[in-house]
């Protein structure tokens, strides 16, 4: 069963990219984006709750798919994935730095989307 949350994975890398659909899409609806210009025609069209910036993204692509949804309400939540060595791109843009470990980043995902891993999802509403 998939969540409403939408998430969109951006990565110069392939097979990362493919990887972190999977694992992520077993709870979520995710959109993946290989290049800038395929994040930015995504973006134009659809609203995100969490955007993942892979570590093989430059800091200035970090920082432009930042600008992209600099103006979303609500405002998507970005994650900037820890690389090999802490290679740390996207820390200046991102509201939460994590590593690029799988288990890792789908807990963060439900975390910040209140969603239980284990019993699905347990919003918590308040007026």
């Amino acid at each position: 069963m998939h969540d409403h949350s939408q998430i969109l994975v951006v990565s110069r890398d392939q097979m990362l990219l493919q990887t972190r659909k999977l694992i992520l899409g077993t709870y979520f609806e995710v959109e993946a984006a290989g290049r800038m210009s395929e994040a930015g025609s995504i973006l134009s069209k659809r609203d995100f709750d969490v955007i993942v910036l892979c570590d093989t993204l430059t800091e200035t692509e970090c920082q432009q798919i930042a600008q992209l949804v600099r103006e979303q309400k609500p405002h998507p939540t970005l994650f900037s994935l820890l690389g090999p060595g802490n290679r740390n791109r996207g820390s200046s843009v991102a509201n939460k730095t994590i590593p690029r470990a799988p288990l890792e980043l789908l807990k963060e995902c439900a975390e910040v989307l209140g969603y239980n891993l284990r019993g699905g999802k347990q919003r918590i509403f308040s007026n």
